[in-house]
């Protein structure tokens, strides 16, 4: 349901006239270093910070890990550790490695084609942003994944370092920072589009999904998706805004 929906969104897309360019067509976006610099230098603190977390620490013991108790983790989130589906989990891994090209639907826009480094270097920086975010929280965070307090899930497969980053939902995060960001030029380089509604609302539920998914799969608590949720529109949104052409002429 969900790739037919995608289809059906980048082939309407495709296949929608385009208006006429006017000869003095002016971007949405503008590059400049006042944004590039402190995006990277945030991006790059946040990751070499993780970086240092993640090596101070090591494996507990699997005593410890067959102690842990459902009844410990509060109520809102306590049915996750109940959920342990492998096939949640390998979809879910499709849907992020998708969505970075999910903003490649802007190339059916003439204008959105001129602006192709533009928009290519936004989309980076949202990923890399996003990323180191999610990165440091992660690690500073610790927080355990619900399948180690499920007893179907084998030892083997919960001692490993990444069943201690939980918090939050880096898959969540990532499809929610591309799908808004998609949303968001799109809107930008198609004023008029009547098909505005759709972009948005299918970029809204695609990272709602992968969500859902990520909770069937025994990866994340409901906290941990909605946070990821949350910080993943803040960054698809932001490193836009930040780069409009409209906040640059208010500036001056």
């Amino acid at each position: 349901m969900l790739q037919n929906l995608l289809f059906s969104l980048t082939f309407f897309l495709l296949i929608s006239p385009e208006r006429a360019i006017s000869q003095s067509f002016q971007s949405p976006y503008k590059l400049s270093l006042n944004v590039e610099v402190p995006l990277s230098a945030n991006a790059i603190g946040f990751l070499g910070a993780s970086a240092l977390i993640g090596r101070t620490k090591s494996l507990p013991s699997k005593e410890s890990v067959l102690k842990l108790d459902p009844d410990d983790v509060n109520k809102f989130d306590r049915g996750a550790t109940r959920q342990y589906h492998q096939v949640a989990a390998y979809v879910s891994d499709a849907m992020l490695y998708s969505s970075v090209a999910i903003p490649l639907i802007n190339l059916a826009n003439k204008d959105a084609r001129k602006d192709f480094g533009k928009v290519a270097a936004m989309g980076a920086e949202a990923l890399m942003l996003n990323f180191a975010i999610a990165n440091f929280v992660k690690e500073l965070a610790c927080r355990k994944r619900p399948l180690l307090y499920n007893s179907k899930v084998p030892l083997e497969r919960k001692m490993k370092k990444d069943n201690f980053k939980s918090f939050f939902s880096g898959h969540t995060s990532t499809t929610a920072t591309m799908s808004f960001f998609f949303a968001k030029t799109y809107s930008d380089y198609n004023p008029h589009s009547k098909l505005k509604p759709l972009v948005w609302t299918s970029c809204a539920l695609f990272p709602a999904i992968t969500g859902f998914l990520r909770f069937k799969a025994g990866k994340h608590f409901w906290t941990d998706i909605i946070t990821g949720y949350a910080v993943g529109v803040m960054c698809g949104l932001a490193v836009p805004y930040l780069h409009s052409t409209a906040l640059t002429m208010n500036q001056n």
